[in-house]
């Protein structure tokens, strides 16, 4: 477990996602250059709701990379960029040339290699890419980005960004952030909403198991860990929390 780690409960979704933007100004703000890896699902539509609205917000030094990405063309409702691309990019904010992507076009392996390289210039100068920020999510099966229970991608410690041809999920094919990457980062994000999210975040957050989920491995070494919750998603928590109150 992290000595860092924070869990900070709001009344809904739409408060989550307030204090998330305004998380990502303050980590930003003074930085020439602001690194952040972003998931895909429900994530897109809350920082394409809430960013907008943000006060202090200079997106002008962001470089956005992917904590995983499906092996699909961007055009395909699965891929994540895709749906930032449809979502975000128009609202102004960021540009495309912002975003680090993969190359769909790509063998599995072939783009997990290619995408290894674009991080190494992304974030140059460390073993391991170090990222500002990276924000992630939990799966109802404990996965975070596509590192599944049981998978051998969580003993992987020689890669950056490791293929999956057999995701549990569909598409199979997919590119992840390996674990030592998540654990290197500045600040870990998870952000988790929902009742159908309560009983494995009880889990992950405060039970200790012999083969930890793939989110409770996520400690950041010299970073912060910080968990967003919605009400119904803490439920059945019963260790220390933040709660917020509406804003």
């Amino acid at each position: 477990m992290s000595s860092s780690r924070q869990i900070r409960v709001f009344p809904s979704p739409a408060e989550l996602a307030l204090s998330l933007a305004q998380l990502l100004v303050n980590e930003s703000q003074g930085l020439d250059s602001f690194s952040l890896g972003l998931s895909g699902g429900s994530l897109v539509q809350l920082l394409s709701r809430e960013l907008p609205k943000t006060s202090g917000l200079n997106t002008k030094g962001w470089k956005i990379g992917f904590c995983d990405e499906r092996l699909v063309p961007f055009t395909d409702p699965e891929s994540t960029y895709g749906e930032y691309q449809r979502h975000l990019i128009p609202l102004g904010l960021l540009s495309e040339s912002q975003f680090v992507t993969i190359n769909p076009s790509l063998s599995v392996d072939e783009a997990a290699d290619d995408y290894t390289n674009k991080l190494k210039k992304l974030l140059p100068g460390n073993e391991l890419p170090v990222f500002d920020v990276l924000i992630l999510g939990v799966g109802p099966d404990g996965h975070t980005a596509s590192l599944f229970p049981g998978h051998p991608l969580l003993e992987v410690t020689d890669q950056i960004v490791a293929p999956i041809r057999d995701s549990p999920k569909p598409p199979p094919e997919r590119v992840t952030l390996t674990l030592p990457v998540l654990n290197a980062a500045k600040t870990v994000v998870f952000v988790a909403t929902g009742e159908s999210k309560a009983a494995i975040l009880k889990r992950i957050l405060q039970e200790e198991e012999s083969d930890p989920l793939p989110s409770a491995r996520v400690s950041p070494v010299r970073g912060k860990l910080l968990w967003f919750l919605d009400e119904f998603a803490a439920r059945e928590l019963t260790c220390p929390v933040e709660k917020h109150s509406v804003l």
